[in-house]
């Protein structure tokens, strides 16, 4: 009776490799994934902080805009 394969062990070496050929694809995309995550994290920290860079920039600005503003307007009163 010609053997099938059934009971080989290359066969199940075979299967054994595709298994954990498998699984370890499914573990490569969950520490992508975390990874991902972590990254994400930290550019809303990031994010964050240059918000609030920029709100202070912005109030900085808008300090000296009046200050310049009301030079130029107090310079030309002054002149006849």
């Amino acid at each position: 009776m010609p053997d099938n394969g059934n009971d080989s062990p290359s066969r199940l070496d075979r299967i054994e490799g595709i298994i954990e050929a498998i699984a370890t694809r499914q573990a490569d995309p969950e520490d992508e994934f975390r990874r991902l995550l972590s990254a994400q994290v930290v550019m809303v920290d990031t994010v964050q902080d240059l918000a609030e860079a920029q709100r202070r920039s912005d109030e900085r600005m808008n300090a000296l805009i009046a200050v310049v503003d009301d030079l130029v307007r107090h310079h030309r009163r002054e002149q006849p």
